[in-house]
Parts: structure tokens; sequence; C-alpha cells
């Protein structure tokens, strides 16, 4: 028996070694050890969102609000083009989970098992039961694909189960390639074959180790190379503008066998899982499924080498080149004629921020700016008495009085650095997903940084709500900007509501009905910081004088002022002749330096705003919280 046993091996070897010797035989067919390789359970949880917490210096040493890490992405899939996304950087594909924590929670397992092409399985939350594929690994994350109705259910810390296999997985006859994150299924379907000794791999591009970033001394088994997008020459020499999520690409003279490094005649073959970035270093992000450090691997080139093709799973074409102006394109454009309004509006990430409705706190008696004492009442919690158009004085003992409803986030200990605080754009929809009220739906209306973020509900919903009640924002806005007025910035206002603002243009200008002008030397709390898309500052309501000079009392929760003289692009602070739209997101104050808070929504250098006084330039009107009076 045992000897019957050795001369099978031996001839297997034989037949092996003839398979893929050199000399221009046929391609031959592979195998590998699947039916001993293991099906474990793991599980994940979907992640929060992972935007930049302020601006990153980009390669050229330019400041940038990133977003699209980690979360839950509506609109990037399978068969999208990597370039594109308005303020993407590392923008990962789908739905990113990670690791439970706690005792004995297989964290690490997590991310070790789990490989591309596993079924997943959504065992907790509206979706359970929902099941879609792994088709990535990125950093700390999992990442999956589920259909898009599925999508639709999905909350942060929903309970992911993997059908993991794949670990340990190995080629007959070619035990120097290695396998990882990969499931014997899906490699089946690569269409893999030998030919001259070597395994052909079909890869949409070979790319060379000098673009090859990040990603050295790192484990193999976890993790991604990143393909370097900071030097903008090699983007076009290199075809990586033609990259979509889910291609299979060959990265040149690496190895990603017991570790990831750089190594002469080796290769990796992964699949694209991110998107560019503009930070030196980094770039588009390839989780590697195949390694070998002795030139055991040569690519096959075809256009069409998407996992999800072999998955079976449909190729998605939103978002891509058109959406990506070039820096060259984008300045002769700003000096044509621009004659309407028009925005990038298409290319923005969509993506899933949470916060739970949040607690007032317990009031005492402080001093006002004149030495009075003052009980200070008003925020967080729900307002069931105030409302977005309602006047911002007034309120009895009310200070900084915000409307409606407060959520703060909870992804992060700081709520100031939460997803919500920092992508959520006013106009955007939100919904309650847990509790008696679940399922209403209101929308995002402003942010501000002493109690947090805020959102409407009609009010049959809001009489159903509990605090610590959950409410999911559909995040969208983020890098929005006005084609031929690139340096206006944008700054926290969904797409939808921009279009409803009436704005126009005359002269070269953009004209912007607002319901009156503040001088800047008036603002107060929150200047000078940053980033302006997660703050609030406010107009100084401390002076009599200038509250009756610049009837400040007629102000309304969601008016839109104009703010002279003062910059708001990255943080804002003084610059004559710069003017910074803004909605207000609370009420008066009697603490020195504090007033109506004003969430800047526009900014721009002299000669690019001018403003057009509207009474009923309130958002409530626009959003039709509230009818518009005649």
């Amino acid at each position: 028996m045992r000897t019957k046993r050795t001369l099978g091996i031996a001839l297997s070897l034989m037949l092996a070694v003839a398979l893929t010797a050199p000399g221009g035989q046929a391609p031959q067919g592979l195998s590998t050890n699947k039916a001993s390789v293991l099906t474990i359970a793991v599980q994940g949880r979907v992640a929060a969102a992972q935007p930049s917490r302020g601006y990153i210096v980009t390669w050229d040493g330019k400041p940038k609000l990133a977003v699209g890490t980690g979360g839950i992405n509506y609109n990037l899939r399978l068969g999208d083009k990597v370039f594109g996304w308005a303020s993407g950087d590392r923008a990962t594909v789908g739905v990113a989970a990670e690791a439970v924590s706690g005792p004995r929670s297989g964290g690490e397992a997590w991310l070790a098992h789990a490989s591309i092409g596993n079924e997943a399985r959504i065992t907790g939350g509206a979706g359970q039961g929902e099941r879609g594929f792994v088709v990535g690994k990125f950093g700390s994350y999992v990442l999956l694909q589920f259909p898009e109705a599925t999508v639709d259910t999905l909350s942060i810390g929903d309970r992911l189960q993997v059908k993991a296999g794949g670990l340990g997985l190995e080629f007959d006859g070619f035990k120097d390639v290695f396998i990882h994150s990969l499931a014997p299924e899906l490699l089946e379907k690569l269409g893999l074959r030998v030919a001259g000794g070597r395994i052909e791999v079909p890869v949409v591009k070979s790319i060379p180790a000098e673009v090859v970033g990040q990603g050295s001394g790192g484990g193999s088994l976890y993790g991604n190379w990143h393909i370097q997008t900071c030097y903008e020459p090699d983007i076009k020499r290199y075809g990586l503008d033609e990259l979509r999520f889910g291609d299979l690409v060959l990265l040149e003279d690496t190895q990603t066998d017991y570790g990831r490094g750089h190594y002469v005649g080796g290769a990796t073959v992964g699949v694209v899982c991110a998107g560019p970035s503009d930070v030196s270093g980094l770039g588009i992000g390839v989780t590697a499924v195949l390694s070998t450090r002795f030139g055991k691997l040569a690519a096959r080139i075809d256009p069409e080498a998407n996992i999800a093709k072999y998955l079976g799973l449909p190729l998605s074409n939103r978002g891509g080149l058109a959406a990506a102006a070039a820096p060259a394109a984008a300045q002769a454009k700003a000096r044509k004629p621009v004659t309407a309004l028009k925005t990038n509006k298409d290319s923005l990430i969509v993506t899933a921020v949470e916060g739970v409705v949040q607690p007032t706190y317990a009031p005492e008696y402080s001093a006002t700016y004149d030495g009075r004492p003052w009980l200070g009442l008003g925020m967080a919690s729900i307002n069931y008495r105030v409302s977005i158009g309602d006047s911002v004085y007034g309120w009895a003992q009310g200070d900084h009085v915000e409307p409606d409803v407060t959520i703060q986030g909870r992804d992060r200990p700081n709520p100031f650095e939460c997803a919500v605080a920092v992508l959520a754009c006013i106009g955007n929809e939100a919904e309650v997903i847990s509790g008696e009220a679940r399922g209403a739906k209101g929308y995002y209306i402003g942010r501000h940084a002493g109690s947090d973020d805020k959102v409407w509900f009609p009010r049959e919903a809001v009489e159903k709500l509990a605090l610590e009640d959950r409410v999911r924002v559909r995040a969208k806005g983020l890098g929005l900007k006005i084609e031929g007025f690139e340096d206006v910035k944008v700054s926290k206002l969904s797409p939808e509501l921009f279009e409803k603002l009436g704005l126009s243009i005359e002269g070269g200008e953009i004209v912007v009905p607002v319901v009156m002008e503040v001088p800047g030397h008036i603002m107060g709390s929150g200047m000078g910081y940053q980033p302006v898309e997660s703050l609030d500052y406010d107009i100084q309501t401390t002076c009599p004088e200038i509250v009756e000079r610049y009837k400040l009392k007629t102000l309304r929760l969601g008016d839109v002022v104009a703010i002279r003289d003062h910059s708001g692009v990255y943080s804002p602070g003084r610059h004559v002749g710069a003017v910074t739209i803004g909605t207000v997101i609370h009420g008066f104050s009697e603490m020195a330096g504090h007033g109506p808070g004003v969430n800047p929504i526009l900014s721009a250098m002299p000669g690019r705003i001018k403003v057009r006084i509207d009474p009923n330039a309130n958002i409530a009107y626009y959003l039709g919280i509230k009818p518009r009076p005649d």
C-alpha cells in the first residue's frame, strides 16, 4: 500500500513537471488542496466611517478633508472607477466591517480567515438573513458587497458572519506560490493556467515596483498594498485612472508570502479594494491574493479581469473619469463665462453616519457678560417647543437654544471627531432606526459644537422619539464644488439644498439671497478653529448696542446670513473683502463672546460672492419644513 502511494506521488510530481516545463507546451490547468481546506465561521460588525478629523496635508502641501474610508459607502461598488470621487482619499468599496471587540471575540480571526469570495450573512439588524460576498481587505477592515436594497437596511454596528474558507489553500505542484485571502471557489473561476513553468493570471494591469507604495513590513494574511498616486504623471503613464474597484492587478517585484516587501523577481497579484490618495506614499488599495518570490506568476492582460465578473455580480459603471476634472481642465473651465450653476454632485461619496438622541445637561446658574446670574436652558435633548424657522431670541432663561432634536455620535470618544460631525451636511436625509419612531424620516439641519448635531423630524415622529434612540444620516456633500467657481468653498451643504438656495450669477459673481449682512468684527466663539465642516461660530449678542444696530433679535433659526470681511474656507477668521455665507443653528447667549451660532456653507475671497437681501432666506422654507410666507 505504501509502495503504491509513493509511486502515485512520484507520478503526480513527474506530471506536474511535464506540464510546467518550458518549451512551448500548451497551457494546462491547475489543481489545489481545496478538499482539505477548513471552512470556519467568523464574525464582525459594520464599522463607522473614518473621515479625516482635520485637514490632511497632500503631497503638494494643500489641505484636504478626506472622506470614504470605512463605513457604509452607498455608491462605491465593484466596477466603479477608483478615481473621480469628490474629496475621496483611500475610499473603500462597499461595506467595511471590523472585528467585534471584547474577550475571546476572535478579532484577528475575522481579518485572517475571511477571504475574497466567501459568503457573508447579516446576523443582526433590519437586514438580518441577507447575503453578500467578501470583496477585499483594507487595513483593519474586511470589505463586503451586498445587493443595493440590502445595503439600505444596514446600520453601523450590525453583526455579520462570514463562512470563511481559504486559509491554507495551496496549488498542487506550486508550493512556492502563496494563496492568501482567496476563496477556493473564486480561485477556480479565475481561469488560471500553467504555461512555460509559470501560472498565468488574468489581470487588468501589471504595475511596476517603482509606483508600489506603503505596505512593506506588514503581514501577508490581511492589510493591503498601495499603488502610489501622489506623483500625477504616473497616473496617466501607467493607466491608473482606468482602474476599477474589484480589478485584478499584478504588482511587480513584490512578495506577499510570509510578509510584505520588495523582492526582485517576485510578484503579487491583488484585488483593487480602495481608491487613490493625495498623501505621499499612499494610493490605490490592493488586497493581495497570490504571491511568489521565484518568478512563478505571469500576467495575462485582460481588461475585464474583475472579481465581480467571476462572482457573477453586476458591474457598476457609475462615477469615474467623467466626474474627475484634471486641474488644468478645471482652470481652463474657470476662465470661461459661466451662465448657470452646475456642481460635481454626481461624484460625491454617499456614506452612512449615525448618532443617538442626546440628553440635556443639568443646569446651574452662571454669570452673564455683565455679572448677572443666568440659568442657561435650551441645549440638547428633544426640544418640543422650538423648531427650525423660529426666533433665536426671547426664550425664558434660554441660552444657545437649539431647535428640534439633538443627536451625538458615539463612534469616537470626542463628539467633535465623530463621523456625523464631519460628514453630515445640511439637507441630508435623516432616519430614526430604533425605538417607537423607527422609520421616521426628516433632515439634518446643522451642527452646534456645544452639544452637537441637529435633526428635524415631523411632529408625530418627535412625539414618539426617546432619548438614546438611534438616528442615521445619509451623508452627502463633502467635496461639493461649483463648476467655474472651484475657488468658492462649499461646506456642510447637501447638493439638494444647494439647488434650492436660489443662487444666480451676475458679472462673474455668485449672488446669494440672505436675510441680513453681519460685519465680521462682531463674530466670536469658534473663530480660528478647524475644520470648518464640524464647527459653528457665533454672532456675539452681549453688547446691547450691537444687537439693536444690526437688528439681531429679528434672526430666526435656519436663516441664511452673510458675514462680511471674513473667510471660512478652512477656519473662520478675518479677511477684508471676503464673504462667508452661513445658516443660523442656535439662539442668543448672555455669555461673553457668544450668540447665535452660524454654520458656514459658502465662503470666498473678494469678488466671487455678492448678496441679495431676502427676508425669507431660511432653510425651513427651502426644505419644505415650513410653508414659505407670501
